[in-house]
């Protein structure tokens, strides 16, 4: 009886295994823990002039929509950004530690307008705010006004400041708050004693909501002063981007009411999709070869009428397309067009083909700027600047499915046993091809391993390559690096260094990208884009030697860039050393930018541009100097610096002006 019973449980048991086995994987990406996206946005950032500072307080009406910048910290002509201490009152003084919002366009959930400004848990520089602990609650983000000047008003002139605001981002929502765990967005009103006034509070709730409104009136004598300010504080998680609030939209002024929440005002809300149909990068022979059939057919944007009723507003739209770099392609239009724009109308798709305006098939690296430009009536010129939205694309020498910027990270599942885990991305080579290089973008949180994070120890990565096989990466690789990946990476972008064969990989066709790690528990997140899931092909993860195709609970793009060739011969390995002596920095630079050059001494730098032209030279007074004083005309796109050494040979490095 007893042999009879093992035989009916084992067919239970290895259905209970077959099961298992076909379960589908679920990937969950998670918040993240750093964003140096963040870091150099603010790096690239232009300082305003000592004439441009601001003096004195402002004065009504106060208006802001964060349409700028595109990328960093708020204007600080409207926003502090020092960190002043106050009078609370009672003779003694209260130091605001603040700052730390981000403006962009990355994280907001169907905004109202181009531009949010996102409090979380993250400084201005994308650190945490704690990195000890990755279960502590606090303060986090402040986002407070420039001083403003209500000294000569009352009460009676009907002051109310109004604004929108949103719990969580595209990555998820704000956790609920409990006692131990506050998670809140709060404003508060400083009062002519120097307090600061508690006005209203949202308790996270575990939920993303939409973008609510809100308006409130300065209802009492003591907020009519020269030095009055309001501030929004959020509290959370201190050591990930988890708990975030958005906030948009924000209206000081007199004579409002308090339904005095409806807007005149048109506006372009999310960005514009990629040029390409398939990458939002491709090295420039691939889209020579390619043609317009790379191109994407549905690029798009969305836009929003703010008025909540009435007739419907006509508008016009015109995309253009214009080349950056000096390849001599003339501005051309890849869409225009119009409609009546229903009143309440939200995330409106405005669309076209960018096929319409073909790129010149052009062998050297190109860079392009798409703009779409609305054309509304309207005659506020506060809100005029979110009627335009841009982006650029460049043809250069690697394929890439995502931005450039992280919203979230994901990490390969830690095994404790078994061969390497891989994550790969298939790409199409319209022509024959070398991989010289990966480019991946991991994600350093340096937290201590019992709270899950990497221990401030390096991580080691293996970067692999493989052949198509039937729609599947091929079971062995056709080439493999493994490197240690250094904690911290000291860089001024998400993206680590290339990571490159010895040896480049031949592809043709179809073939794929990836990354992987040996099995033992360590992990390491990398960058997961969350704004681009139109390019984002289908990711295969390989684990006990078998490939799948995982779910993912978040759409996005696992950040990892393929860098080729054009199957032509690298530099030799010792020309590869001398340009590896010297770094610039910024890079990519704002144009104007005095650029530094880190390395050995050299006898004269010169910038060429795509087409080996010079463009500019050092002077004799400045020859060797380690600082590149680059022309205020210089056009933003790719140029190569070209610095000859003592002994007559040449380095060169590769410089992106914007």
């Amino acid at each position: 009886m007893r042999q009879l019973l093992r035989f009916v449980f084992l067919p239970a048991l290895l259905l209970s295994l077959a099961a298992r086995a076909q379960t589908p994987v679920v990937l969950t990406p998670q918040p993240l823990g750093a964003d140096p996206g963040r870091a150099a946005a603010a790096t690239l950032a232009p300082t305003p002039s000592a004439a441009a500072q601001r003096t004195a307080a402002l004065t009504l009406p106060f208006f802001e929509d964060f349409t700028s910048p595109r990328d960093g910290q708020p204007l600080p002509l409207r926003w502090q950004d020092k960190t002043p201490d106050y009078p609370n009152g009672s003779g003694l003084t209260q130091h605001y530690g603040g700052g730390g919002a981000y403006v962009s366009n990355r994280l907001a959930v169907n905004p109202l307008t181009r531009g949010t400004a996102t409090l979380d848990g993250l400084r201005a520089n994308g650190l945490p705010y704690n990195a000890a602990s990755a279960s502590s609650y606090s303060g986090t983000d402040t986002l407070t006004s420039q001083p403003i000047d209500l000294s000569g008003l009352s009460t009676a002139n009907q002051v109310y400041l109004s604004y929108a605001w949103q719990a969580g981002t595209l990555a998820g929502a704000p956790v609920t708050s409990g006692s131990g765990s506050p998670v809140y967005l709060t404003l508060e009103f400083l009062d002519n004693a120097g307090r600061w006034n508690s006005i209203w509070t949202y308790n996270g709730a575990n939920k993303t909501t939409n973008f609510r409104q809100q308006i409130f009136p300065l209802n009492q004598a003591t907020y009519f002063h020269s030095n009055f300010r309001f501030r929004f504080r959020a509290a959370g998680n201190q050591s990930s981007s988890r708990d975030a609030f958005g906030v948009d939209y924000i209206y000081l002024n007199r004579n409002r009411a308090a339904n005095d929440t409806i807007f005149q005002d048109i506006a372009t809300s999310q960005g514009l999709t990629s040029p390409l149909q398939s990458y939002t990068a491709m090295p420039a022979w691939q889209y020579a070869i390619a043609g317009a059939s790379a191109l994407n057919p549905t690029m798009s944007t969305t836009v929003n009428n703010l008025l909540p009723s009435g007739n419907p507003t006509p508008i016009n739209w015109l995309g253009t397309v214009r080349e950056l770099t000096n390849g001599g392609f003339a501005a051309a239009t890849w869409v225009a067009g119009n409609q009546p724009l229903l009143a309440g109308a939200r995330q409106v798709a405005i669309q076209g083909s960018s096929a319409s305006a073909p790129l010149p098939a052009a062998t050297t690296p190109r860079r392009y700027r798409y703009t779409l430009a609305l054309t509304t009536n309207e005659t506020n010129p506060l809100t005029l600047p979110n009627d335009t939205t841009y982006r650029d694309l460049e043809l250069a020498d690697y394929y890439a499915f995502d931005d450039g910027t992280a919203e979230s990270t994901l990490s390969i599942p830690p095994a404790s046993s078994g061969p390497f885990s891989y994550y790969a991305y298939p790409i199409v080579a319209a022509k024959n091809d070398q991989v010289k290089a990966i480019r991946l973008a991991p994600v350093f949180n340096n937290i201590p391993l019992a709270q899950g994070g990497e221990n401030f120890l390096n991580r080691s990565v293996t970067v692999a390559v493989w052949a198509d096989n039937n729609g599947q990466p091929a079971p062995t690789p056709l080439a493999t690096k493994a490197i240690t990946l250094r904690n911290p990476l000291g860089r001024d972008s998400i993206f680590a260094k290339d990571i490159a064969f010895d040896v480049p990989v031949a592809v043709s066709g179809r073939f794929y990208i990836g990354f992987g790690q040996a099995a033992g528990g360590q992990f390491l997140p990398y960058g997961y884009d969350l704004n681009n899931t139109s390019t984002a092909p289908v990711l295969f993860y390989n684990t006990q030697n078998t490939w799948s195709k995982p779910t993912l609970s978040i759409p996005g793009t696992l950040m990892m860039r393929a860098v080729m060739t054009n199957n032509v011969p690298l530099a030799t390995q010792a020309q590869q050393a001398a340009n590896a002596q010297f770094s610039l920095y910024p890079n990519p630079a704002p144009t104007g930018t005095t650029v530094a050059v880190s390395g050995p001494a050299f006898r004269r730098a010169a910038v060429l541009d795509v087409l080996g032209r010079s463009v500019w030279q050092q002077s004799a007074a400045e020859a060797g100097l380690p600082t590149l004083h680059l022309p205020a005309g210089l056009p933003g796109g790719v140029y190569l610096v070209q610095l000859t050494l003592a002994d007559g040979t040449v380095a060169t490095r590769r410089l992106v002006v914007e």
